[in-house]
């Protein structure tokens, strides 16, 4: 299977995991579950314009659709990610992955199957698409994982 492969369905467990904490927010309330949704927009466009518009590989990304959009619609030249890309990128994350802790726990099945959507993606993402990926500005790549394709 190709990386576009392990990238559009890292993104449809990450979907699956925001549909799974929404829909666990709507059953507390609708306001909880409609701004729940408000946020995960807000942060996955936060990650889009701090990460993947700088991305020097957006357009041959494996999750095909950020990429794609990012280059659309922002305009940012490929380079290192500032301290504030970076932070931006983490609140998004702590926004979409924490934030649901506070009802998911209510509903301990649900509560399972959110957490294992988002291993399994980034599972799918550290494995499959960023040994894929070339960006040497990325964080994790950085870190000494060898994922920087060199």
């Amino acid at each position: 299977m190709g990386t576009r492969f392990h990238g559009l369905f890292s993104i449809g467990l990450v979907v699956m995991a925001v549909a799974l904490a929404a829909v666990t927010a709507l059953l507390t309330s609708s306001v909880l579950g409609l701004g729940y949704l408000a946020l995960s927009a807000l942060a996955l466009l936060g990650i889009f314009y701090a990460f993947c518009a700088k991305c020097p590989c957006r357009l041959s990304c494996g999750h095909v659709l950020p990429g794609m959009l990012a280059s659309r619609f922002v305009s940012c030249e490929p380079g290192p990610y500032s301290k504030v890309e970076t932070a931006i990128v983490m609140a998004a994350l702590l926004l979409l992955l924490g934030l649901p802790q506070a009802w998911l726990w209510r509903y301990p099945i649900l509560l399972i199957a959110f957490w294992l959507s988002a291993i399994v993606a980034v599972i799918e993402i550290r494995s499959f698409v960023c040994r894929a990926c070339d960006n040497t500005f990325c964080p994790a790549a950085s870190q000494g994982s060898g994922l920087s394709g060199s």
